[in-house]
């Protein structure tokens, strides 16, 4: 029976197998049948009409592919509004692309590979046709918008994949309206994502955008459309109405973000914020990758394209130049994590060429870009070293050549670096200073409240209002705060921010050598005093990149600043060639990130410059001339000299260990005597100026706090009055008192390792003044009023500045010019003065008794001197008006004419004065010492007197 029934079956021809098998491939790609005996699964549908078609035209019920218009069209029809043709499409396609997969194509003949391929370009024209013809169903469920389908998980048998996209877009160029319908989808997208925030699904748009920009015919599509180049875009608005604006503003600094997580953040547990400030931390780089993608897929698609991702960026720039201006209205740029997302992607650029620690290809940074028609406009940025007039003359010579990829990318990106994450670390410090006196307003208000409830007054309910708000505004804003950090307190973004910094200071200092020829060539110093014009008319932000980066890092993250010899070597430079920066402030930030460099950090006890400072060469040599250059320049700028002059102190005591850097101020005052005068007159005027302010300022605070203490008896103004002027005397007293130990200090050192050269004769009566002045407000009748509660508080330290100012007369004790010095102060010197400091050395012990002795011994001799000094006046007599110095009414012995005013003083008298101040204290004209004039007394007078 077996072979009966083996004999009764009949061996099929090779063009049946082939019908047979496109009838089963096509059948489970479309999951459709024409048996009606056929019952696959569920998913496969019965073609009722077909099938009956052509069993009664005797025809096999196999399905071909010249039936497959008749398939989706009878299909359509039979299930109507229960089946929408494109998810149905889409299904399909997919099929037909994994049975691709699953068969291998070799192992198949030509006609069956034709099935495959037509079964797939079948339903790309027809998932086209959904989109361009959507009414071509009739009785149909409508599809969704192509953007809905675009936003589907493409893992998802209805979503768009990559390789569907690249399918699809081969039809474009056929399809007019497909091309249509992409940008309309791509335009709904964009303007979706504009008002959606990290809280809201934004991850489909990201993920969307990354998979449209990978095939390259949809990337160039979207840079035909107006918001790509966002021409017409403003600065309030180029966020939301841009192509790149609603990619780049997700960001965990979206407000409503930021309340999600960090709301009464001050009452949640600390760990569970460090959990979410690591999470969106991670969030963030997962999105700044993806941006980085989609940008990158734009810089590699052509020239022309990669010219006009540039333009949008470049136009960014150009619109916000207000960011980092004093007053400016965040409502009216675009949002601080714009800023940073575009910061870390511009800067990921420059990645090829900044991470190569050999800079060799740091030659490609051509600075001629800003004279090549550039895109950044720099024409109201203040320039390094040229002032207005100057820097539109050398822009208006316009350089010849194309500036490359590389110079275009770097510019662009220190442009960033300034104004987008730098401007964020800036506005962080803004908002924390504003949160501090919010805070403090708050907690006035609520004093009140409870006073007046105390007394059963009611409290105002428009005050009570007013509290609420407050309240709710410091919530907002310290959840603000915290989420700045999840971005500037990115331990994982600085030393790729770091890095690139110092391909910008190494490519600084390649500018200003001679020949660029650093870093190949060591840098020969000091540097020419003509200032190449390439340098000079660059915009200031370039200088300040760099120290606004190492600063903070210095204070932040010490431990991420590696390879710093470059630092150091461009922070010698730039604080000794004066007049390459013009501005003092931005020199401060050198001054700044030297001082940080030195502070002790984990597992560094000199600080992460330390071992640089106290053993480079080129430090030993230069950093001294430096820092007494800087500590000139710095004089004319009164809100910043005193932080600036702090830190040079403290950079002084911390290389002092080092015996080189005394020699080098030694060597400092023999042969480069002008400086050394100058920078002394300066030091000793700052610490009778912050020494008195710091006085005068614990005063306050010892009056004040008497007179609060009857605070019942004053007025409500008056109160508020005074406690505003405790306030402030408490701030200056903090300042002006840790200004003046450090400076006290640093005289200290200073005397100890060159005491002779401080009392050449244009220095010695100005230091005398200083000490005595200072001795008597610490001993003197008025020391009581410095009685303060908890002195520490204000780094007051009474007995310390004490040991401090007598250890400078033991220093100067053995010079004779500094002893008659002293004895004809005759504003401050008293020998009871002398006595009373003995007494509370003694009494403290604060010096050793030989030291105690020798001080009492010095005494003694400025006594001595300052009577005979007195004895020899009496017997001189009157001296007649011509020959007393107008300044001082002291006799003239060396008398000049200053030439614009015709006055005659004592050479000494002018001498000190332009030490501080370089003009004519008559008329207030430029002068310099050179040009004052000898000038005589008459031979008879000078004999009488001298008789």
């Amino acid at each position: 029976m077996a072979s009966a029934e083996t004999s009764a079956k009949r061996v099929l021809s090779p063009e049946e197998q082939a019908a047979v098998w496109e009838d089963r491939t096509l059948s489970q790609i479309f999951h459709v049948t024409l048996k009606p005996d056929q019952k696959v699964n569920a998913d496969y549908h019965f073609l009722k009409s077909a099938s009956e078609e052509l069993q009664a035209n005797g025809s096999d019920l196999r399905l071909k592919t010249s039936m497959l218009d008749d398939v989706i069209l009878s299909l359509c029809g039979e299930l109507g509004t229960t089946v929408v043709p494109l998810e149905y499409l889409l299904a399909s396609w997919r099929r037909a692309v994994q049975y691709q997969r699953s068969v291998r194509e070799s192992r198949l003949d030509q006609r069956r590979l034709d099935v495959l391929k037509e079964a797939r370009r079948f339903c790309l024209s027809y998932i086209g046709y959904c989109f361009t013809i959507p009414d071509m169903f009739e009785n149909c469920k409508a599809p969704r918008t192509l953007a809905a389908y675009l936003l589907i998980d493409p893992d998802n048998e209805h979503g768009m994949s990559v390789e569907l996209l690249r399918d699809l877009t081969e039809q474009i160029t056929e399809d007019e309206g497909l091309e249509s319908i992409f940008k309309i989808a791509i335009e709904e997208m964009r303007a979706k994502l504009a008002v959606t925030d990290m809280t809201d699904d934004y991850l489909k748009y990201l993920t969307a955008f990354q998979r449209i920009v990978s095939v390259k015919p949809l990337a160039t599509l979207i840079t035909t459309l107006p918001s790509f180049a966002a021409e017409d875009a403003l600065a309030e608005n180029i966020e939301t109405t841009s192509f790149l604006g609603p990619l780049l503003r997700i960001s965990p600094l979206q407000p409503k973000m930021t309340m999600a997580y960090f709301k009464n953040v001050k009452r949640q547990p600390q760990g569970r914020v460090e959990d979410s400030i690591r999470g969106l931390r991670s969030t963030s780089h997962n999105i700044q990758d993806a941006l980085f993608e989609i940008v990158n897929a734009f810089i590699r698609l052509s020239p022309e394209i990669r010219n006009k991702t540039l333009d949008f960026f470049a136009r960014v720039i150009n619109l916000s130049h207000k960011r980092r201006a004093i007053q400016v209205d965040p409502t009216k740029l675009p949002s601080d994590g714009f800023w940073i997302n575009a910061t870390v992607v511009i800067t990921r650029f420059c990645d090829p060429f900044v991470m190569d620690m050999t800079f060799s290809k740091i030659s490609k940074v051509e600075v001629e870009y800003f004279r090549r028609n550039p895109r950044i406009d720099i024409s109201d940025e203040t320039k390094l070293s040229s002032d207005e007039n100057t820097s539109k003359e050398y822009y208006s010579q316009k350089a010849d050549g194309v500036s490359n990829f590389i110079s275009e990318i770097f510019f662009l990106a220190v442009a960033y670096n300034y104004y987008g994450f730098l401007g964020t670390v800036e506005a962080a410090e803004i908002l924390n200073r504003d949160l501090q006196d919010l805070e403090s307003h708050l907690e006035h208000f609520k004093e009140l409240r409870e006073k007046l409830r105390a007394r059963g007054v009611p409290f105002p309910a428009d005050r009570e209002l007013m509290i609420i708000k407050m309240e709710q505004q410091l919530d907002a804003g310290n959840a603000m705060e915290v989420a700045m950090q999840v971005a500037i307190g990115d331990s994982m973004l600085y030393p790729k921010f770091l890095t690139f910094a110092r391909f910008l200071l190494v490519w600084l200092l390649r500018l200003v050598s001679p020949n660029r020829s650093y870093p190949g060539e060591r840098l020969q110093f000091p540097l020419p005093d003509e200032i190449p014009a390439e340098y000079a008319n660059l915009p200031e932000y370039f200088f300040e990149v760099i120290g606004d980066y190492y600063s903070y890092a210095g204070r932040v993250f010490p431990n991420s600043i590696n390879h710093a010899d470059e630092l150091v070597m461009f922070s010698i430079v730039f604080l000794r060639m004066s007049n390459y920066v013009k501005n003092p402030e931005r020199k401060s930030r050198l001054v700044e990130l030297l001082h940080y460099g030195l502070t002790p950090a984990r597992g560094k006890p000199n600080g992460f410059l330390g071992d640089i400072l106290l053993n480079q060469k080129f430090a030993t040599e230069h950093l001294l001339n430096a820092l007494m250059n800087f500590y000139i320049d710095i004089e004319t700028q009164y809100y910043h000299k005193f932080s600036a002059r702090y830190h040079i102190s403290q950079i002084v005591q911390r290389v002092w260990i080092n015996k080189a850097y005394r020699e080098k101020l030694e060597s400092e005052s023999q042969h480069n005597e002008r400086l050394f005068v100058r920078f002394v007159a300066l030091l000793l005027n700052d610490v009778t100026l912050i020494m008195d302010n710091s006085l005068t300022a614990l005063a306050d605070i010892n009056k004040l706090t008497q007179e609060l203490q009857n605070a019942d008896a004053m007025s409500p103004e008056d109160r508020k009055s005074k406690e505003t002027a405790l306030s402030k005397a408490e701030r200056d007293a903090k300042q002006y008192t840790q200004l003046t130990n450090e400076t006290i200090k640093m005289v200290k050192l200073f005397t100890a390792a060159i005491p002779n050269a401080f009392c050449i004769s244009e220095l010695v009566d100005r230091l005398a003044a200083m000490l005595d002045y200072n001795l008597e407000a610490l001993v003197g009748p008025k020391a009581s009023n410095l009685r303060v509660e908890n002195p520490d508080k204000y780094f007051f330290k009474p007995r310390q500045l004490l040991a401090e100012v007598g250890t400078v007369y033991l220093n100067l004790k053995d010079n004779h010019a500094f002893a008659e010095a002293v004895a004809k102060d005759g504003r401050s010197y008293k020998p009871e003065i002398f006595e009373r400091l003995v007494g509370l050395l003694n009494k403290y012990k604060l010096k050793k008794d030989e030291e105690i002795n020798a001080i009492r011994h010095f005494a003694a001799t400025v006594e001595v001197l300052r009577k005979e000094m007195e004895a020899g006046e009496e017997e001189l007599g009157d001296i007649p008006d011509a020959y007393l110095d107008p300044i001082l009414c002291t006799l003239m012995l060396d008398p000049v004419t200053l030439p614009s005013s015709r006055q005659v003083v004592d050479r000494q008298t002018i001498a000190s004065h332009l030490l501080s101040d370089p003009k004519d204290p008559f008329n207030r004209s430029p002068l310099r010492m050179e040009e004052v004039i000898p000038s005589k007394f008459p031979t008879v007078q000078v004999c009488c007197l001298q008789n």
